[in-house]
C-alpha cells in the first residue's frame, strides 16, 4: 500500500520526531511504501509557478536543511540529516499538485503525538479533512486532554467519524473521543515507539557519534519543563542512586538548562537521544517518549512531574496513564517514600508490553488490509 503518513515530524522535539520515525519503519518492515505529506497553503498563480519552478532545482531540499541549521546551531545539522535519510516528505508546491499527490495515495494514517491536542493547536490537517474519499486510520492519536472544549466538540466529531479505525494513545482518548462521538470501536494503541523493539532500536543505535566522552556510568536527565524545583530534585536523584556523573540533553522548551555539578550534551539527534538512553545507569525526565522509551529498553527511571494536578492544562494524565498500565507508579518522584530507587524488575512489564505490542500489531494488520 501507498501510505501517507500525517503527523508532526519534529524540530528540536525528540519524542514528536521518534514516534513519527518509528511509525514509518514500523509501516515499512510491514512492506508498505510510505511518506509524509505537507499541508497545501493555497496560493495565487504565479506563486505557484515559482513555487513549481524553485521545486525542481532543489530549493524545498536547502529550504529545509537551512531552516535546521538556523533552528539550533549544535545539533541543527544532526537532525536535518536524520530527517534526509530517514523520511521521505512530499511538500506541494500547488492545490493540484496536492490534490494529485492524494489520488495517487491509498490511505492516509495519523500518527501519534498530540496531534488531537486542540487547545495546542487545532489543526483540521491533522484530522485528515482533505483526505476525500480515501481511508481514513488513525495510529496512537493523543489529545493530551482529559476534554475537548466546546467551541471545537462538533468540527472534531464530524472529522473523528470519518475515520474507518481509529486507535488512540492514551486510556483517557479512548474514554473522551467515544463519549463525544458516540463510537464503540476506539481502542488504545501503544504509542508508535513500542512498534520497535529494543533490538530495533539498538540498529538505530549503531550510528550514534560523540563529540565527547562518557562516563562509564552516569544518569541521563531529558526535562522539558524548566520548574524551579527540578535542581533540588536532580541532586535528590544523584544522592540517591549514588551516581556522580548527569548528563543532561536539552530539550527543544528547555534549550537553556543550567544545572551545576552536570554535563550539558546540546550536539544529540534522535539517534544520540536513544543511545545515551540505552547506555544510561538511570533515566530522569518528566517526558512521556523518555519513559516511553525507557521502559522499551529496560531502563531505571524516575519521573518528575512537569504539571501541578491542578493546572487546567495540565497533560499529566498520559504519564499516569503509561505508569499505571506497566505497574510503574512509584517511579513518580517522592523525596520520603523513595521506592524509584529500587531496580524494576522487568519480566511482568516485557509480559504486559509484549501483549501490547501484539493487540498493536494486530489492530494495523487488521485496519490497512480491510
Amino acid at each position: 500500500m501507498r501510505i501517507g503518513l500525517v503527523t508532526w515530524i519534529g524540530m528540536g522535539n525528540f519524542g514528536t520526531t521518534l514516534q513519527s520515525f518509528a511509525l514509518c519503519r514500523k509501516l515499512q518492515m510491514m512492506g508498505h511504501d510510505v511518506y509524509f505529506p505537507m499541508q497545501c497553503i493555497p496560493s495565487n498563480p504565479i506563486k505557484e509557478l515559482v513555487k513549481k519552478v524553485l521545486y525542481f532545482f532543489g530549493y524545498e531540499e536547502f529550504r529545509r536543511k537551512h531552516e535546521y541549521a538556523l533552528s539550533n546551531p549544535y545539533n541543527g545539522l544532526k537532525l536535518y540529516r536524520f530527517i534526509h535519510r530517514y523520511y521521505k516528505i512530499k511538500t506541494p508546491y500547488s492545490m493540484r499538485n496536492f490534490k494529485r499527490i492524494v489520488m495517487n495515495t491509498d490511505m492516509f494514517v495519523t500518527g501519534s503525538d498530540q496531534i488531537w491536542n486542540v487547545i495546542h493547536k487545532f489543526e483540521p490537517f491533522m484530522f485528515l479533512d482533505f483526505a476525500g474519499n480515501k481511508k481514513r486510520i488513525a495510529y496512537a492519536s493523543s489529545i493530551g486532554l482529559s476534554y475537548f472544549p466546546s467551541e471545537y466538540q462538533e468540527q472534531v466529531k464530524e472529522l473523528i467519524n470519518k475515520f474507518s479505525y481509529i486507535g488512540v494513545r492514551e486510556q483517557t482518548g479512548v474514554d473522551v473521543l467515544s463519549k463525544l462521538t458516540g463510537r464503540s470501536d476506539i481502542i488504545q494503541v501503544l504509542d508508535p515507539t513500542f512498534l520497535l523493539t529494543s533490538e530495533d532500536w539498538g540498529d538505530l543505535c549503531n550510528d550514534s557519534t560523540y563529540e565527547i566522552d562518557l562516563p562509564k556510568k552516569y544518569i541521563l536527565c531529558y526535562l522539558i519543563a524548566n520548574n524551579c524545583w527540578y535542581k533540588e530534585q536532580l541532586h535528590d536523584v544523584v544522592a540517591k542512586t549514588g551516581i556522580k556523573d548527569v548528563i543532561i540533553i536539552p530539550s527543544a522548551e528547555n534549550p537553556n538548562v543550567e544545572i551545576d555539578k552536570t554535563v550539558i550534551y546540546r550536539y544529540a539527534s534522535p539517534i544520540e537521544f536513544v543511545d545515551l538512553i540505552r547506555r544510561a545507569n538511570f533515566v530522569c525526565t518528566d517526558s512521556f517518549h523518555a519513559i516511553a522509551l525507557s521502559i522499551n529498553l529496560s531502563k531505571d527511571f524516575v519521573v518528575f512531574k512537569r504539571f501541578l494536578d491542578t493546572e487546567k492544562n495540565s497533560q499529566n494524565s498520559r504519564i499516569y496513564d503509561i505508569l499505571s498500565h506497566y505497574k510503574l507508579m512509584d517511579r513518580l518522584y517522592e523525596k520520603v517514600h523513595a521506592k524509584w530507587t529500587s531496580s524494576i524488575v522487568y519480566d511482568e512489564v516485557m509480559k504486559i508490553l509484549d501483549v501490547d505490542r501484539k493487540k498493536s500489531n494486530d489492530y494495523l494488520i487488521n485496519a490497512i488490509g480491510k
